[in-house]
């Protein structure tokens, strides 16, 4: 993200969107690109999910959104905006995958895996306000 203009640009419209536009980050056009960019992204997503479950229903991704903030907040990126890395993401894809498969292994209704989700979101909600004010 820090090594592309398109990244840096989107690294300052999730810090400040203002300031951004005042140092002259083209706002609307990298927004709109980044909405592009997800959307293709997503659709490769349902057709591979598609291809591998041999059919397709509207809400299968339901609350998948959930697991996306965790993992980025888990790894590191703030929920207020502007900070984050991907290597970061990924690390909390995989701890998440993993609580994810424990609680399952354990036998733990989806419920209380949401729950826990949650309260893994809010944590780091916490630690990142902490840290913030440093």
């Amino acid at each position: 993200m820090n090594k592309t203009p398109l990244g840096e640009y989107i690294l300052a419209i999730g810090g400040n969107e203002e300031a951004a536009r005042v140092a002259g980050v083209p706002v609307r056009r990298t927004k709109i690109t980044v909405y592009v960019i997800s959307g293709i992204l997503a659709s490769l997503a349902s057709l591979i999910l598609i291809g591998r479950l041999g059919a397709a229903e509207p809400t299968i991704g339901t609350l998948w959104e959930l697991d996306a903030i965790a993992a980025a907040a888990i790894g590191g990126a703030s929920l207020m905006g502007g900070k984050g890395s991907i290597f970061g993401t990924l690390i909390g894809v995989i701890i998440l995958g993993a609580l994810r498969n424990g609680l399952t292994l354990l036998n733990i209704q989806a419920f209380y895996q949401l729950l826990a989700t949650g309260l893994i979101i809010i944590i780091a909600m916490l630690i990142d306000r902490a840290t913030r004010g440093k």
